[in-house]
């Protein structure tokens, strides 16, 4: 210790300088070394071979996992101090981009934006050695853009649990999506449109959850089932059958052998309503017309999945007498239903609006509601503690 201090008070004597200069030098070179040391001992995982679990409409592509609808979720079990990934964005145009979720040993949700020119994002750091588990959830949707879990970086991924043998697909509009239900890193008036979306946080994956339940959130912001919030389509039953859940999702066919839930809840009708912006012109719901085809996208679930439980859900975003109303034509399409043989379909009425959110729509509090009002529901129906 006498000669470090010496050095460092300049030492008249050349010779003591000369003898402690390497070791000096190595000190100051010390904290880098070990820097290299920690990252040389990381290592990276293609995605697509990387031992993870995923949730959600998904493809493998050149190694890479790709996906754009909301909700998909990565499950990671990895030992070592910290966590990155290759997560690319293709940014449509200069205000997209998504947002996720990040959850790390069952601690609270945060999320996080993808941003031009940045590959790598560390998703956790700085964590006590040992097992730890990680999730990785899109908050946004498939028209913000599509994206590639392109690898991992970690000391060491170990195998997760297994995804719930229960399973359940939510068929909806920005309701289902998040849409609106968190502005908490963004205003509702600030920003962009999708900024308040946050998928984890929305009813479905709320009752997922609960119930011990996989989810895949088949949804499109501003989607109907006849018509769409300001346009005529394309509608859900145009766009169902895609990878993406996007208004033009019709060239990647989504497989539907992959993904077989249990309980399919659909709630559509708020879009179909809706009077739109105002400015192109705007005829009344042809009622008719909506039940034939909700009764023809129902018979269509039916048919990819023949054991599947289905329920309709009326909108929470509407009042009184739009709420009477779409319940009618929700027990039109049930009666046509059952008439077909399919007697495994239902129906659930929120009990009144719930619009805190951004744009009227519900907020994650009141998302939180609505899945607590749905869970003795769809416990009866099926049979679910």
């Amino acid at each position: 210790m006498y000669h470090f201090r010496g050095i460092r008070q300049r030492s008249s004597n050349p010779n003591i300088i000369k003898k402690f200069r390497p070791l000096r030098d190595f000190l100051l070179i010390l904290p880098l070394l070990l820097i290299l040391s920690c990252s040389s001992r990381d290592q990276q995982y293609k995605a697509a071979q990387a031992p993870i679990q995923v949730m959600g409409r998904h493809i493998n592509e050149n190694g890479a996992i790709k996906f754009a609808a909301s909700g998909v979720t990565f499950y990671m079990k990895f030992q070592g101090s910290h966590l990155d990934v290759d997560l690319q964005d293709e940014f449509r145009d200069s205000t997209n981009y998504n947002w996720f979720t990040v959850i790390v040993d069952g601690g609270a949700p945060k999320r996080f934006r993808t941003r031009p020119g940045k590959e790598w994002y560390t998703l956790a750091d700085s964590l006590q050695s040992g097992e730890h588990k990680l999730i990785l959830s899109k908050a946004t949707e498939g028209q913000n853009g599509h994206n590639k879990l392109i690898a991992i970086r970690t000391g060491k991924l170990l195998q997760p649990a297994p995804l719930p043998k229960r399973k359940i697909e939510f068929i909806g509009d920005s309701i289902t999506c998040g849409y609106g239900a968190d502005p908490r890193n963004v205003p509702c008036d600030k920003g962009n449109w999708f900024d308040p979306t946050h998928a984890w946080l929305a009813y479905g994956p709320r009752l997922a959850r609960h119930f011990n339940a996989q989810w895949m959130l088949s949804s499109v912001s501003g989607i109907g089932m006849h018509r769409n919030w300001n346009s005529p389509g394309p509608t859900m039953p145009d766009v169902y059958g895609g990878v993406y859940m996007e208004y033009t999702d019709s060239i990647t066919p989504w497989d539907f052998s992959r993904y077989t839930p249990d309980l399919v809840v659909i709630a559509l009708g708020t879009n179909d309503f809706s009077e739109g912006d105002g400015k192109k012109p705007r005829p009344d719901l042809d009622g008719d017309a909506f039940v034939n085809d909700y009764t023809q996208f129902v018979g269509r679930v039916h048919k990819n999945y023949p054991d599947a439980r289905i329920l309709l859900l009326n909108s929470p975003m509407f009042g009184k007498s739009q709420r009477e109303k779409l319940a009618g034509y929700l027990q039109r399409v049930i009666k046509n239903r059952k008439a077909a043989g399919d007697s495994t379909i239902t129906r659930f009425a929120f009990d009144k609006k719930y619009d805190n959110g951004c744009d009227g729509h519900p907020d994650f509090k009141q998302q939180a509601i609505m899945a607590e009002q749905l869970e003795p529901r769809i416990s009866s129906f099926m049979g679910w503690q």
